[in-house]
């Protein structure tokens, strides 16, 4: 299955970004003859943006952060971190991060989750150089995934304990009058151009539908700490396939269906977007029902990929008919973002890269050993 269920609704987004004769998700020019090398650039090249950000903000030996990257740091510490108990009136030199809207919706979580911006800031300010470091340091996909989950698994915790987070960001957001564009020479007009464009209350409805699916403990399980060990085996995956491993947690089983979607990535001139999008989505589809349905290695897949029954309440919850129209309303609502022109229906994309969330009904007759599984879930009872 896709390795990152935190991004479920980004391939739809990141899609639009296309370059013409290039690949849509790196721009990286697919070379069908050598598939794997193709894919290798691509996985690389996604995780570039977070390399050359925290190049630039660790020192040169890469020990601590730059010095102007901590003096920022504490001034927002400084603004979001209030000293005491009670929590003061808005000063708008003070609390220019936040700003006064924001302070507000903040302030009335109570004593606990009021304090989130100031938990994220000194997490960020205290281990960020670490997990950097670390991240820059791995080996391989797997290693890179293990830390990069770290801080994943931080923010989804407090998020998880703190959803009411969520409802005061989305109401501040549109109303926000900190001085952070000011203060950094930020160019406040793209914001704005968000903040009218996006409906709100919508992102409000799907991020609570997405924790509905991810948070607290189901069957006797953690399920955010499965979700960690799902995302790393994602690298593990990536691993295998790059390092010629011919095994059932690799991709090279399955080099007709890459080969299949490196080649719906090259835009051909005169296609719809609509045509475009959901070409990519089947021939990535075919290669999931490849990998995850064949029969030979559906029994590795299902204890590597579907082990747990938090991951089969994810699934059925993202994939749900609700879920998958707030999915299609949120392509609809942010397309002007990244592509010019009305958005096309890809309700039908969506349902088809949801329906492998589901692999039981995904992989059909070919295999039952995700309705065993299914099965033994259903009739699992945890006594406290």
């Amino acid at each position: 299955m896709k390795s990152c269920l935190l991004l479920v609704i980004l391939p739809f987004m990141t899609l639009t970004s296309s370059v013409q004769g290039h690949s849509v998700e790196s721009n990286v020019v697919p070379d069908v003859d050598q598939p794997f090398h193709t894919l290798e650039e691509q996985s690389h090249a996604a995780w570039d943006p977070f390399k050359n950000f925290f190049r630039k903000v660790l020192t040169e030996d890469k020990s601590d952060l730059q010095v102007i990257v901590k003096e920022v740091l504490s001034l927002m510490e400084y603004s979001v971190c209030e000293e005491g108990e009670a929590i003061q009136e808005c000063d708008p030199e003070k609390d220019w991060l936040l700003g006064c809207e924001c302070k507000s919706e903040f302030s009335s979580l109570g004593s606990r989750c009021s304090r989130v911006p100031c938990e994220l800031v000194q997490y960020f300010k205290d281990d960020g150089p670490r997990i950097m470091r670390d991240f820059l340091a791995a080996k391989n996909f797997e290693e890179m995934f293990k830390v990069f989950m770290e801080p994943v698994e931080r923010i989804w915790r407090i998020l998880c304990e703190c959803r009411s987070v969520i409802n005061a960001a989305t109401n501040c957001a549109p109303h926000y009058d900190g001085q952070i564009f000011s203060r950094f020479g930020l160019n406040r007009a793209e914001f704005e151009k968000i903040v009218e464009l996006l409906d709100w209350e919508l992102v409000n409805e799907a991020v609570h539908g997405y924790l509905g699916a991810i948070c607290g403990v189901h069957k006797g399980e953690d399920c955010l700490s499965v979700f960690n060990t799902w995302q790393v085996l994602g690298g593990t995956f990536l691993d295998n396939t790059f390092n010629g491993e011919d095994v059932c947690l690799s991709r090279l089983r399955a080099e007709d269906e890459v080969k299949a979607i490196l080649e719906s990535q090259v835009y051909k001139e005169g296609i719809t977007m609509k045509s475009y999008i959901e070409g990519m989505i089947e021939t990535t589809m075919v290669m999931e029902e490849k990998i995850i349905c064949d029969a030979d290695c559906a029994p590795a897949m299902q204890e590597s990929y579907y082990f747990s029954c938090c991951l089969k309440r994810a699934g059925e919850a993202l994939s749900s008919e609700d879920m998958k129209k707030k999915w299609v309303k949120l392509i609809q609502n942010g397309w002007s973002l990244v592509y010019p022109g009305d958005a096309p229906d890809l309700s039908g994309a969506v349902d088809r890269f949801m329906s492998m969330f589901r692999p039981a009904e995904f992989c059909g007759e070919r295999t039952d050993v995700y309705k065993k599984f299914n099965d033994q879930c259903d009739q699992l009872i945890v006594t406290a």
